[in-house]
């Protein structure tokens, strides 16, 4: 276990938000501990946990209204004589100790882990925060707690932040200090077996950390290329030149900032041997510019290990001012080519700070375009590195820079006057565009993606630039694919699959193989998402095929994460299909192409990718479970889904969170209608509950339709083997809320379900009541459902309404009689 932390709370008070918090703490390498984990051992407590406290990482201290229970003194005077400079180090804890005070258990974790010296965060519930069914405070203990925070003020230990919701806590917790410490953590691990300094590690593991647009796995890469930039760059660059002292000593100096974690130092003291180099005299030019070359680029290489983009780009800057001095032109080609390096850089091995000093370079060149054509080349490179970076950042902020450099770049680069140029540029235009309106809820960016690439198209045309045309009618499909995954329709699937057949015709196996594969791939989504959508299988058997051609150069040797994401695609095809036929060979098929995609998708490498094949894994073997009489197979479907939440949290990925807890509530739905109990049910109504806290109605209506009908139908199953009605009335306004969204217009089918549903549990109630009204709601339900679920469409659906009705009116008839 890496990292060790310590929640100091007080039960009776924040019971929920300290099990929601150690949730979304525990991971592999985190381990977390609280007080009951110590009490219930026996013996002493405060020595217990002292002895924890003095070797974890960190104490995460809530402090409320309720001081919990008070410290045994026997307990206290045993840990002061342990440690005879424990009220000497801290001054408001012998204030505390001479008045008599009492002091709590949870108030000595917060003096304990401020004598270890570990990382304190406080945090202090706001007066409306929900407590724990145990909350009854006193106002002694309002005023010991209050005392208790004016003393740790004392020696400035302020409250980190004022929380009201266990989730606001988890993600002011999770992500501040505790990211911060994860990201040190991996830090010295990945540098432990490789001689790099510790004051590097420190500082740029700090920087790092500190960049909010990345995510955990974007930092870890972070931290690899500034491992790998120092090991070839600082530790492995030579420091003794032969140039001239001052470049030596400058550059053994700064390596040894460096290695004592100041970088800042170390980049200043070589700028200043920088600048005095460029006073040397004349007849030393040759090796002026050698040294100060040296100089500079070792000042960028310490900003990009550093993770300090803008400063790697003022080292380029510095650099050619001091050997070109105001020479446009000359400064403008040195931009230029570093910049082109550094992006290529950035995008080939995924470093993030190449892209961004790329990007400092680049709105440089374009103060110092000295045309109209310079002008716009320079836009167009512009938007590529925003593009490239806006795409791994969880913003929108740099796509949309792109989009402005593209917009400025088509200003100037007429169709009239540079044809090619702004066919490509549209081509640019339009990828920012898509990426944008991937992350939008509307269309309106998706469509004037499509705008830009049909303009591309216009002048990209098979006969003048078969590759370049190809490529556009590739990302044209994608464009479209997306627009037409948000209709309703299929017409633009339509397209989506006429522009990746036509990509093919260029982008061939033989001439551009893992182009052919990526096409292939794509052809494969947009063929599946139409499948989906029709009551055929021919779709879906096209998607199939297209995602085995894929596979054939999508090898696991040649390209792992490609091969496994194929995998994934490929299992999703086969599961759709499995799910029209009244076998399970499909099904199977399935889980074997999710759990070969699992070998490559691993926790370690893509969390977010491998919890998402664990849910689609989940999905097939609960479609397996279904059709089978035993649980196994629905048992491993919980376990996949349980597995995927592990890195599925709410806080990072809300909605795929939301999602597999539905998931997860079907898989126990059907396990609890096989068992006498009602222990899976409840389970499955828990897992509703909690997806319906991020699928609103506000955020995306039919999610939170489809999930009210799910829990309406557990919380139905669990009403009838009830004797009281409270559930089965829980169900009927399950279904109808889900029928508020769900409408006949809308979704006509789901709609259709939905009263069915609403019949089912209506005539439930019916049966147990004396009168008729419900069994008359029940008949109008069942009537309506037929309204679209008829015997053409759907013949089996319209064939168990039809004796749903029928045992209705029967009923009804016995009572009228």
């Amino acid at each position: 276990m890496s990292i060790r932390l310590f929640l100091s709370t007080v039960s009776d008070e924040f019971c929920t938000y300290r099990d929601q918090l150690r949730g979304d703490l525990t991971r592999h390498n985190v381990e977390v501990k609280i007080q009951e984990d110590f009490k219930d051992l026996g013996g002493d407590t405060l020595d217990k946990l002292d002895a924890y406290i003095a070797h974890c990482d960190a104490v995460v201290h809530l402090v409320g209204e309720m001081t919990g229970s008070n410290a045994i003194e026997r307990e206290q005077q045993a840990l002061l004589k342990k440690y005879p400079d424990l009220v000497t180090a801290l001054p408001p804890l012998a204030e505390a100790l001479a008045g008599c005070d009492h002091i709590s258990y949870t108030q000595w974790e917060a003096w304990l882990a401020l004598y270890h010296g570990k990382l304190l965060l406080t945090a202090k519930a706001q007066s409306a925060a929900p407590r724990g069914p145990n909350f009854a405070p006193t106002q002694d203990a309002r005023a010991a707690q209050a005392t208790h925070l004016k003393r740790l003020e004392m020696v400035r230990r302020y409250s980190g932040c004022a929380f009201a919701s266990p989730g606001d806590l988890a993600r002011h917790i999770a992500y501040t200090a505790i990211l911060d410490l994860l990201v040190k953590d991996y830090a010295e691990e990945a540098a432990r077996a490789r001689e790099v300094a510790e004051g590097f590690i420190r500082e740029m593991a700090g920087k790092v950390a500190a960049d909010r647009n990345l995510d955990f796995d974007g930092m870890k890469q972070a931290v690899r290329t500034a491992i790998d930039i120092y090991e070839k760059e600082i530790a492995g660059g030579t420091i003794q030149t032969n140039i001239d002292a001052i470049v030596d000593e400058a550059l053994a100096r700064a390596r040894i900032q460096v290695d004592k974690g100041q970088s800042g130092l170390a980049r200043a003291t070589l700028r200043r041997a920088a600048d005095a180099m460029r006073r040397e005299e004349a007849e030393r030019r040759e090796r002026y510019l050698e040294g100060v070359k040296a100089l500079y680029h070792r000042e960028r290489d310490i900003a990009l290990a550093t993770f300090d983009g803008a400063a790697a780009a003022d080292a380029i800057f510095a650099f050619a001012q001091a050997i070109h001095g105001a020479d446009p032109l000359l400064m403008r080609t040195l931009f230029s080519s570093e910049a082109e390096e550094l992006y290529e850089y950035g995008d080939d091995h995924g470093s993030n700070v190449h892209l961004v000093a790329s990007i400092e370079l680049r709105r440089k060149i374009l103060t110092l375009a000295a045309s109209v054509d310079e002008r716009c080349e320079s836009q167009n490179n512009l938007g590529n590195a925003l593009q490239t970076l806006g795409e791994r950042e969880s913003g929108r902020a740099r796509l949309e820079e792109a989009v402005v450099a593209y917009r400025a770049a088509l200003e100037e680069y007429t169709r009239a006057r540079l044809p090619l140029k702004w066919a490509t540029t549209q081509n640019n235009f339009g990828n920012a565009l898509q990426k944008l309106g991937e992350r939008e809820s509307g269309t309106a960016r998706l469509e004037e993606a499509v705008v830009a690439y049909r303009a591309a198209l216009e002048e990209n045309t098979r006969a003048r630039v078969p590759l370049k045309w190809a490529t556009t009618q590739n990302n044209f499909g994608n464009a479209l694919q997306r627009l037409g995954e948000r209709e309703s329709g299929t017409a633009r699937l339509e397209e989506a699959v006429v522009a990746y057949r036509a990509a093919l015709e260029e982008n061939t196996r033989a001439r551009v193989p893992l182009k052919w594969a990526t096409t292939q791939n794509n052809l494969g989504n947009a063929l599946q998402t139409l499948g989906e959508r029709e009551s055929g299988t021919a779709r879906l058997k096209e998607a199939v095929a297209a995602y085995r051609a894929a596979l054939e150069e999508y090898t696991r040797a040649r390209v792992p994460l490609q091969w496994a994401g194929t995998q994934n695609n490929l299992g999703n095809a086969l599961q759709a299909l499995g799910e029209r036929k009244s076998g399970t060979a499909r099904l199977e098929e399935a889980v074997a192409a999710y759990r070969a995609a699992l070998e490559e998708y691993t926790r370690a490498r893509v969390p977010l990718q491998w919890a998402g094949t664990q849910n689609n894994l989940g999905n097939a073997l609960w479609s397996i479970g279904e059709r089978e009489n035993g649980t196994a197979r629905l048992e491993e479907a919980v376990a996949a889904y349980r597995a995927a939440l592990e890195e599925y949290a709410q806080a990072r990925v809300p909605l795929d969170w939301a999602m597999t807890q539905n998931n997860l509530g079907n898989a126990l739905q059907v396990l609890g209608e096989r068992e006498s109990g009602t222990a899976r049910l409840e389970e499955a109504v828990a897992a509703y509950r909690a997806a319906l806290e991020e699928y609103t109605r506000a955020r995306v209506p039919l999610d939170w339709a489809m999930t009210q009908n799910n829990l309406g139908t557990a919380l139905r199953s669990i009403g009838e083997r009830e004797s009281k009605a409270a559930r089965l009335e829980e169900a009927v306004a399950a279904y109808r809320a889900a029928l508020e969204e769900r409408t006949q217009a809308r979704v006509p089918l789901d709609w259709a379900m939905t009263q069915n549903n609403l019949g089912n549990a209506l005539h439930a109630l019916g049966e147990r009541e004396s009168g008729t009204a419900r069994l008359e709601e029940a008949v109008a339900a069942f009537r309506s459902a037929l309204e679209e679920q008829t015997q053409t469409r759907v013949p089996l659906q319209w064939a168990a309404t039809q004796r749903a009705l029928a045992g209705a009116l029967d009923l009804l008839r016995q009572r009228l009689a």
